[in-house]
């Protein structure tokens, strides 16, 4: 794929589709062109067939289904083209968790696991990852979030070995805990209290295994009937807060996270894109949020079952280093604070390049580096989408997450 033109050497800038499975961070702040370079990654990565979902923060990433009014400026050769074919062949779908207004989605936050993993430490990692995103809402604190976490880590672990289910089953379990499931002492009383807990979070917040489309993530890249890819947009207009954030996207990315185990890219060079803007706030060099065991689960396993993650961040040193570590390719645009220049500096100088004008890049430049490349700064062509200067509204938001043409019955992605 095509992602820009060298400056210096007009020699275009490419990454192999496959290279995507070994992740792409993107380390940019505002007034960088950030968000025209993912918007361009997802639509060159649709018109080789494969299908996105993107985490939208800011109301920068719904406009991906709209046509331009008129050809821009910063388009290269053929790029009209390849325009009107991104928008015949993909499915763009708003999805508004939270927003009944708009086109509901929840996840349910116990996904399938396999009963019988191949590897036990990745089973771990995933119930460790699962508890890690219900912990915060069984409002216990102190010591006995310790001992509960323990507790939870035992039944959950014994509740998907004996054949799982949804989270109301297991909060039956948790009400009346076997005995001989938990090793601590007042595991019962413990894990009662838990499941009244997670009990009333189901009440109080309707994306918590409530209220909407509840999806496969396959439904989420399987594109409608006659398109080739379908862009998943998931808005966070409903989700105004970061806790509210963090324990959705760590219910997809733990949904994602089973989903490619069953349904691996195989012999594909890439079976889905998962995008995730502001990516420090899901998971933070300075703090552990219950989306952070989740993320850090995808990063080091997900490039094995094809499907590539790219993050992007405004603030290089708040992100934590296992992401960028396990990023084969970097980006790294205009950025103002000296703390974010120096965190981005470092990272570039692993890379074996240099960074020294980061501070003064115009909006589109970026230095660029993939596996076997040195960085190389390019030039990154305008979007294939409409992309004005302005965010889009909320109302404007939920009209494009009703217009979805998306078809829930299309064929399951991989078939």
């Amino acid at each position: 794929m095509r992602l820009g033109t060298g400056i210096v050497t007009g020699v275009p800038f490419t990454v192999p589709l496959a290279q995507l499975r070994k992740h792409t961070v993107v380390f940019a702040g505002s007034g960088s062109g950030k968000t025209v370079l993912l918007r361009r990654l997802v639509e060159e990565v649709a018109l080789q067939g494969v299908s996105s979902i993107l985490i939208d923060t800011n109301n920068d990433l719904a406009r991906l289904g709209d046509p331009w009014p008129s050809p821009p400026a910063l388009w290269e050769p053929g790029d009209a083209e390849r325009a009107d074919r991104y928008l015949r062949d993909t499915d763009v779908v708003v999805w508004t968790p939270r927003r009944e207004a708009g086109r509901p989605l929840t996840l349910d936050p116990l996904p399938g696991f396999d009963r019988d993993p191949d590897d036990p430490d990745e089973f771990r990692a995933a119930i460790d990852a699962a508890v890690a995103g219900l912990m915060p809402r069984t409002n216990l604190g102190g010591r006995k979030a310790t001992t509960g976490r323990a507790v939870l880590t035992e039944a959950l672990t014994h509740f998907v070995r004996g054949g799982g289910g949804e989270l109301r089953d297991f909060l039956a379990l948790l009400a009346d805990l076997p005995s001989g499931v938990s090793t601590v002492r007042d595991a019962t009383r413990l894990a009662s209290d838990m499941a009244d807990g997670l009990n009333a979070e189901m009440i109080n917040d309707p994306v918590f295994g409530g209220v909407g489309e509840r999806l496969d993530p396959g439904v989420l890249l399987t594109p409608a009937r006659g398109k080739r890819a379908r862009v998943s947009v998931i808005s966070c207009i409903g989700l105004p807060n970061d806790d509210q954030r963090q324990t959705f996207v760590n219910q997809l990315q733990l949904a994602l996270f089973s989903w490619i185990k069953r349904n691996p890219a195989r012999d594909r060079p890439l079976g889905g894109l998962f995008v995730l803007d502001e990516a420090q706030t899901f998971v933070s060099s300075r703090t552990t949020t219950a989306s952070t065991q989740s993320t850090l689960t995808l990063a080091s396993q997900a490039r094995k079952y094809g499907l590539g993650m790219v993050y992007a961040t405004q603030a290089p040193k708040a992100l934590h280093n296992v992401v960028s570590g396990n990023a084969a390719t970097q980006f790294f645009g205009l950025l103002n604070a000296p703390v974010q220049i120096q965190a981005a500096s470092d990272l570039a100088r692993a890379k074996g390049g240099r960074i020294d004008d980061v501070s003064r890049l115009p909006a589109g430049q970026f230095y660029g580096a993939t596996e076997g490349t040195g960085l190389t700064k390019v030039r990154v062509p305008m979007c294939l989408s409409h992309h004005p200067p302005t965010a889009l509204t909320e109302e404007e938001v939920l009209a494009r997450a009703q217009g979805a043409a998306g078809d829930s019955s299309a064929n399951p992605a991989g078939a």
